[in-house]
């Protein structure tokens, strides 16, 4: 199928990146050439993970398309597609949603059927495919969500039998993570009776529970991005990490930034507030910034509007090039 992103003429839709596929196991990919052979291993990638609570079919693969319009319409945003190899938004099984007002779950459908870890599992099928065979070594991932939380799970090696350095996986040089639960007991504790109404109470009881199994505040805590390690040995390939959160976000609260930034903090990644200060600096060997940033709008506009998510893309993309 031809794209009509410039410079990327092919866009390759729900493609499947396990044996035996599954609908949900797959990838949305905008390449250079049709011809895998001439993959350049060297040339960033940027790498989508959706959102949506582990559990909601309306957010998918697609959700990056907002992002990668602005990308492809702006002036200010073409040296950032010259400079990538490839673009990818990666669909994953997704948790029971049994009472989704328009597409609710059944218990014969596997692929909305599953637990942790197995999304952060086929996360991983995800990047080993996409590494194999179209040379995605170097790569960008960007996070909405519990997007975000996947990506810290997946550099953390939380849910996974081996860390992606005992899989061959190569990690990723940078991430941008946006509206991310980092402390699942947190996120539960903020929205508890009496300061929240209970049908409010009752849906984030119940994606906690669809995703992670019945409450056990020992195990979500365990399973939360902020009990991860996120050190040189942990993340080999990591530079830069860019977390995001807005003011008006109406279902996570800034709390779960703070707290993570406490936990990278501890694994000594240097925090940077400011835009453009001499400690930004990621070029040199060894350094780790964590920036920290302010955005606007609700949750879900973070990602159906995209012009935020693209100037972030623009500026890491330039970082690192």
């Amino acid at each position: 199928m031809t794209s009509d992103v410039p410079g990327f003429p092919q866009y390759l839709a729900a493609v499947p990146y396990t044996q035996p596929a599954g609908y949900l196991r797959t990838v949305d990919l905008w390449l250079r050439s049709s011809d895998n052979s001439n993959a350049d291993s060297s040339g960033l990638w940027v790498i989508y993970l959706h959102g949506g609570a582990w559990r909601d079919p309306a957010q998918n693969s697609q959700c990056f398309l907002p992002t990668l319009s602005t990308l492809s319409t702006s002036p200010s945003h073409a040296p950032t597609l010259q400079r990538l190899a490839g673009i990818a938004s990666i669909n994953y099984r997704l948790s029971p949603h049994p009472t989704h007002a328009t597409d609710p779950s059944t218990p014969d459908d596997a692929e909305r059927s599953v637990h942790h870890p197995q999304h952060v599992r086929d996360v991983r099928d995800a990047l080993a495919y996409l590494q194999r065979e179209h040379g995605a070594k170097r790569w960008i991932g960007v996070g909405h969500s519990c997007g975000a939380t996947l990506l810290l799970q997946l550099v953390s090696a939380m849910g996974l039998e081996q860390s992606l350095q005992q899989t061959g996986i190569v990690g990723p040089e940078a991430l941008i993570l946006l509206e991310g639960i980092y402390n699942i007991p947190l996120l539960l504790k903020n929205h508890a009776a009496p300061a929240c109404p209970p049908h409010f109470v009752d849906m984030y009881k119940a994606l906690v529970a669809g995703a992670f199994g019945p409450h056990n505040e020992q195990l979500y805590l365990a399973v939360s991005p902020v009990s991860g390690h996120y050190g040189v040995q942990e993340w080999p390939e990591s530079k830069l990490l860019v977390m995001c959160h807005s003011y008006e976000d109406d279902l996570v609260e800034r709390a779960q930034r703070d707290v993570m930034c406490v936990a990278l903090d501890r694994e000594g990644w240097s925090i940077v507030m400011e835009a453009g200060d001499e400690e930004d600096e990621v070029r040199r060997e060894g350094r780790r910034v964590l920036n920290v940033r302010d955005l606007r709008g609700t949750h879900d506009f973070i990602w159906r509007d995209g012009n935020q998510m693209a100037t972030l893309i623009t500026e890491v993309v330039q970082r690192l090039a």
